[in-house]
């Protein structure tokens, strides 16, 4: 199997509410196409998601306001996922949404939706999304779900197509200084940086470190160029990768 994870903050306009960016995502999909008979996407939700989120400053426990925003939340997503469910069919895959609040209970995230649709021949497509987690809401993000995956699926490779060209030594948005790290190991570190609802690039590089352990390879890569995706394991390659760590 191999794992996609599309940022929501390459494929969206993030300070702009559901502001969707299509042909980027078209040049992204489009990239992945050698690998569609064995390919699983998640994608975060971008200005679907976190601009509301952060309005319900979440999490939050269950009760009328938050039941409200969870339905605008989720709707929201799923607008997403279909605007990029729709790119990927036209580009001849075989996509089929599935939404993580109703596969999400109380041991979880629940995988068995991924395994029979890839299976069968599909390119499941999941996304971050809110879900209600005994009698709180809470944003489980795309980052969480992949380690998921990860864990049950022990993918060849996972792809993690973000709006900056790598993993950095710092903030390379604020840190002119930052160095593109091209390839990493789990004792590395680096400043903290500005967190977002769902924790940012050090929540990434934290889940990342986790994902090592049952990936045979990761690589984060700019999203605004896929093309440099076809460079992966030569020395023109730009970007970062993670050889696996067990």
């Amino acid at each position: 199997m191999i794992a996609v994870k599309i940022g929501g903050s390459v494929i969206t306009r993030k300070d702009t509410y559901r502001h969707f960016l299509p042909d980027i995502c078209r040049n992204i999909v489009r990239s992945l196409f050698p690998f569609r008979d064995e390919l699983v996407v998640l994608h975060g939700g971008g200005s679907f998601g976190h601009i509301l989120a952060k309005e319900a400053n979440l999490p939050a426990d269950l009760n009328e306001r938050t039941k409200r925003y969870f339905s605008r939340i989720h709707n929201d997503v799923l607008l997403l996922n279909s605007k990029i469910n729709d790119i990927m069919a036209e580009e001849g895959f075989n996509p089929v949404s599935i939404p993580t609040s109703l596969f999400f209970g109380e041991k979880g995230l629940n995988v068995r939706p991924y395994r029979k649709f890839l299976e069968s021949g599909f390119n499941p497509v999941g996304m971050g999304d809110i879900v209600l987690s005994g009698k709180t809401v809470k944003i489980i993000s795309a980052d969480d779900i992949m380690l998921k995956l990860s864990k049950e699926f022990n993918p060849r490779l996972v792809i993690f197509f973000t709006d900056v060209d790598g993993i950095y030594s710092d903030d390379p948005k604020k840190n002119p200084e930052a160095r593109l790290l091209p390839t990493i190991d789990s004792d590395i570190n680096f400043k903290a940086v500005q967190n977002d609802v769902t924790g940012g690039m050090k929540h990434k590089y934290e889940i990342i470190k986790k994902i090592s352990h049952h990936a045979d390879r990761i690589t984060v890569i700019n999203g605004k160029y896929p093309e440099r995706l076809k460079d992966l394991g030569s020395e023109r390659f730009i970007g970062t990768v993670i050889e696996n760590g067990r």
